[in-house]
């Protein structure tokens, strides 16, 4: 009783205790996760409101890692999610514009698609995964009918998650069709439109004109100077184009390559030519003892089927048992030994046969084919024992897969059913094949080679010193303006670059992914620590300069780059535009006045490439589109300078009008074909995006 009357009096002291116990439990597992209460939970972006999830977005990146991996591509990782995210952004807008159109797929069309009169595609791609063994209508019966077919119960229920699959992705495919049907008629030709297409192309124009360069004037020039209140005034007449969807933040960066220093490649050409000299010292391989480092790869082949030409010419020309490096480059060798070369048949033309059984089966097999029965007559007689046949097939005795019976190929009577494996018994239940040569090409030069690949990396001590240079930097210019102010007197050199959370890569530089995530959190002025190593190939440090929420402003140093250069060609303009109006009557006399040489051009505005773009730009485009032959106009300010222009002759290719054809090209060039390239970015709009990519993934 005295105890519990302790506890009592003590009530408001325990609730307090045990409060701040849930509360410190709580606050460790928000940080233990990072991803609890109040972050991103398993949400990986959020589109338009709408959630995609961590699971879907897994499962995507397993297919599109199978992909790229069954295509031999080397991708990294953070590139392929975030593409593989855009994807299930660009789908979940997709699916939300179907869902307000009311577009669905029904019953009756979904098994139309996959096994009615519209299946031929479904049908083919059936035969083709199965090989021509199963079409769409037997495989569904193997999966509703499992027993019937004696499918175990696991493999069934493999066949019909793969339908499902399969249902899903038909459906989509329907889906698609039904918008682009609808989306293919929101923007088509009218009359107007097509007899546009067609005057744009029906005249080519030749136009003699005189441009004089901006570069005519020097951008030191005091009339030329541009102030920062100009910029900021050219940014403010535009501002709309430098509004950001997301967080942008600017940096600097720094990379060393990793490589090998002198003294490595010093000590590696050495361990080269010991090589070398032992391989030439040592029959076969011996001389590889010891030189663990260099990779070696063994091969027989006809001296013809080489198709290196160095390679070639070396096993053609060397003595057996030498050795030599073939080919370098860089700081990667290419060594060859030549080990044997002799005169041999490389190749046969056999009938092969597939059989299983016992010996004594299979040698009636053989007899009755030697004794002339037909092969279709003896796959009658012995249909158990004969399995796949093929005939006249080219097959190489040194390939790796018919060693087993090569001597049988090599020696066998040509003409003369033989058994391939000699040895052969049924006691195991396994088959063999019976073989018959038809021809034997002539002897050719076959060798043996070791091809011996290696490449200088960098040691360990020249990694390591690599990395403690470019750690002692940072060390030294901590902060952002030091770190861009003093790279070159270091040694380094400075690289501007901007990222947000979608952006997987520095500047493309592969595994990139944990400087991007520290730039993403760092704060401004900060200086990174180094990141990569000797498998990235690449050291690499960044610097935060700024961090803009909405807009570039004019201060970034890329947006007042191109401002500046914009309105310093603008007064170059003005200025050379005063300098030459009125002083000459043709393009002749303004090419003198100015001191350049007069040109001349063909333009047709079909073909918009075909205008230089020296002299083009929208005023210019404008006034060439509306001129007459002999009408000149200029000096005017043109793309890369001023320019007088003059349409000497207007040719008309004689083609009559079509509305069909210039429908046809409106709609490829600006009507709904054009625009469904661009279907994502129309789907998205002003919609807002969170991208939690950097949550989940930032290693």
């Amino acid at each position: 009783m005295a105890t519990l009357e302790k506890i009592r009096s003590k009530s408001v002291l325990l609730l307090i205790i045990i409060g701040a116990a849930l509360l410190a439990f709580i606050i460790g597992d928000f940080f233990n996760s990072g991803r609890t209460l109040f972050g991103a939970g398993t949400t990986v972006a959020k589109v338009d409101g709408k959630s995609i999830d961590i699971q879907e977005f897994q499962k995507q990146m397993e297919v599109a890692s199978q992909q790229a991996q069954a295509q031999g591509q080397k991708v990294d990782q953070a590139v392929l999610q975030q593409q593989v995210l855009q994807q299930l952004i660009a789908q979940t807008l997709f699916n939300e514009e179907v869902e307000a159109l009311g577009l669905v797929v029904t019953d009756q069309e979904l098994t139309d698609a996959m096994l009615g009169d519209h299946s031929q595609a479904f049908n083919q791609m059936i035969m083709q995964m199965s090989q021509g063994q199963l079409n769409a209508q037997q495989f569904h019966d193997m999966i509703t009918n499992p027993q019937k077919y004696q499918i175990p119960a696991e493999q069934a229920a493999q066949y019909r998650a793969q339908w499902l699959q399969m249902e899903k992705e038909v459906e989509q495919r329907l889906i698609q069709s039904k918008f682009g049907n609808l989306f293919g008629g929101t923007l088509v030709a009218n009359k107007l439109d097509a007899k546009a297409i067609y005057d744009e192309s029906a005249n080519t124009q030749k136009v003699a004109f005189a441009l004089k360069p901006f570069s005519a004037i020097a951008d030191n020039d005091p009339k030329v100077t541009v102030t920062d209140e100009e910029i900021q005034e050219e940014w403010n007449k535009h501002k709309s184009r430098y509004k950001i969807d997301e967080e942008v933040r600017d940096i600097n960066y720094i990379t060393v390559n990793i490589q090998p220093s002198a003294a490595d490649i010093t000590k590696g050409e050495t361990r080269v030519n010991e090589l070398i000299a032992a391989l030439n010292a040592k029959p076969g391989t011996e001389g590889l003892e010891g030189f663990d480092e260099f990779v070696c790869n063994r091969a027989t082949v006809p001296s013809k089927s080489i198709t290196d030409a160095k390679v070639r010419q070396f096993v053609d020309s060397a003595a057996v048992g030498s050795a030599k490096i073939v080919n370098r480059i860089g700081n990667n060798f290419s060594i060859a030994k030549l080990l044997s070369r002799e005169n041999k048949v490389d190749s046969v033309n056999i009938d092969f046969i597939q059989v299983q059984g016992s010996r004594a089966q299979i040698d009636s097999v053989i007899n009755a084919l030697n004794g002339g029965t037909s092969l279709a007559d003896v796959q009658k007689q012995f249909a158990s024992t004969i399995g796949q046949a093929m005939d006249s097939t080219w097959v190489q005795l040194v390939d790796p897969s018919v060693a087993q019976i090569k001597d049988v190929l090599a020696n066998a009577a040509t003409g003369r059913y033989v058994l391939a494996d000699t040895a052969y018994t049924a006691d195991q239940g396994q088959g063999t094949s019976i073989v018959r040569v038809n021809n034997r090409r002539a002897a050719v030069p076959v060798v043996e080679i070791a091809a011996i690949n290696y490449s200088i990396d960098p040691s360990n001590a020249t990694v390591n010193q690599l990395q403690a240079k470019l750690q002692e930097y940072l060390n030294a210019n901590a902060n952002a303006a030091d770190f861009a102010a003093n790279a070159i007197k270091s040694g380094y050199q400075v690289f501007p670059f901007q990222l947000s959370v979608s952006t997987p890569q520095v500047a493309g530089i592969p595994e990139s992914r944990s400087a991007v995530h520290w730039a993403l959190k760092a704060k401004k002025g900060e200086v990174s620590p180094v990141f990569g190593d000797e498998n990235s190939g690449v050291f690499l440090a960044v610097a935060l300069n700024d961090v803009y929420d909405d807009y570039l402003p004019a201060t970034e140093s890329q947006v007042k780059k191109m401002l500046q250069a914009k309105l310093m060609n603008d007064k170059k303009a003005a200025a050379l535009v005063a300098q030459y109006n009125g002083k000459a009557k043709d393009v002749a006399g303004y090419a003198a006045a100015m001191g350049v040489k007069a040109d001349t051009a063909a333009v047709n505005f079909a073909q918009l490439n075909l205008m230089y773009p020296d002299y083009v730009g929208p005023q210019v485009a404008a006034k060439l589109f509306n001129a007459k032959k002999g009408q000149m106009f200029g000096p005017m300010q043109a793309q890369g300078g001023v320019v007088v222009m003059q349409v000497a002759d207007v040719e008309t290719n004689g083609r009559p009008y079509s509305f069909e054809e210039g429908a046809a090209t409106y709609g490829r060039t600006r009507g709904a074909d054009a625009l469904n390239q661009m279907l994502p970015a129309i789907l998205m709009g002003n919609k807002k995006v969170k991208n939690n990519l950097d949550e989940f993934y930032h290693e």
